[in-house]
Parts: C-alpha cells; structure tokens; sequence
C-alpha cells in the first residue's frame, strides 16, 4: 500500500462551535515518496481526530519544491448535512474516490450546435446578383494655370 511511510501530523486544531465542525493545520511527511493523496491524508487525519473519513474536507494540500513534506488545512465536521450544507460542491466531489465520482454532464460543444440548426432550416435559393458594368463619368479635362517662370518676371525675384 502506498502512503505507508506518510506521517500526519497535526500542527493546529481550532474548535468552531458555529459550524459544528474542527479546523485543522496539518503536515504530511513524505519521504521517498510523491506527494500523497488527499484519500490517504484524509484517512490518516479521521484516525487521529476520531472522525469519520466522509466528515472530512480538506481545503488546501501542497508540498514544498524540494521538500517531502506536504502542508495543509483541513475541517472535520460532526454531521454530513453540516458538511454538505457549508462546503462548496467542488470540494465534496474532489475528495471522492474516482470510482464515486459522477460524471458531469457536459453540456453540447457550440461548434456542433449551429450545423444542427442549419441542417434543421430549409435553405433558400440565393439570388443571384449581376452587377451592371459602373460608366465612368467623362472629366473635362480643367486648365492648368501655370506660374509664370522666372524669365517672364524679367528674372527679376520678388
């Protein structure tokens, strides 16, 4: 079994009666092996907080680069409505085992929705358009003024 070398231990516990429910600071010494999973972190903290495995979220797991130690937070609830009435549904599913987990329907890709339409509508005959050759309007041609050059003046410069 993997995670057999991980040792939990519980940095700070903070009781909220408001909530129903403990916080915990958690550290999770994992040497010689990847970070651990959140399914065995969580089993591990139900062991020492006397809690069951379901009543536990946790929050936030992350190891330090070059370190076999993973830090975390953690809450353990005392009821399961407590734990689905307050913790977000993202939480609840991502500490579910893979096989638990429901799969989210996703919902019609909208590349494919439009060529479902289309296909649905009768296509009307397109008119063709013919564009009539565009007359050029004949330009008188106007004067040009040209100044007078030097010469003219006398080469005389003003």
């Amino acid at each position: 079994m993997k995670g057999v070398n991980m040792k939990v231990e519980i940095i700070e516990k903070t009781e909220n009666p408001l909530f129903k429910r403990a916080e915990v600071k958690f550290k999770a010494d994992h040497a010689g092996e990847p970070t651990p999973k959140r399914l065995d972190v969580r089993a591990q903290l139900a062991n020492q907080l006397g809690v069951a495995a379901e009543l536990i979220v946790i929050e936030k797991m992350a190891s330090t680069h070059g370190r076999q130690m993973a830090s975390g937070i953690a809450r353990a609830y005392s009821s399961r409505e407590q734990l689905e009435g307050l913790e977000p549904k993202f939480l609840l599913q991502r500490d579910m085992p893979k096989e638990a987990k429901p799969e989210a329907e996703k919902p019609p890709d909208k590349a494919e929705k439009p060529k479902e339409e289309m296909k649905a509508k009768p296509e009307k005959p397109k008119e063709e358009k013919v564009e009539k050759p565009k007359e050029k309007p004949k330009e008188e041609k106007a004067e040009v003024k040209e100044k007078p050059s030097k010469e003219a003046d006398g080469g005389k410069e003003s």
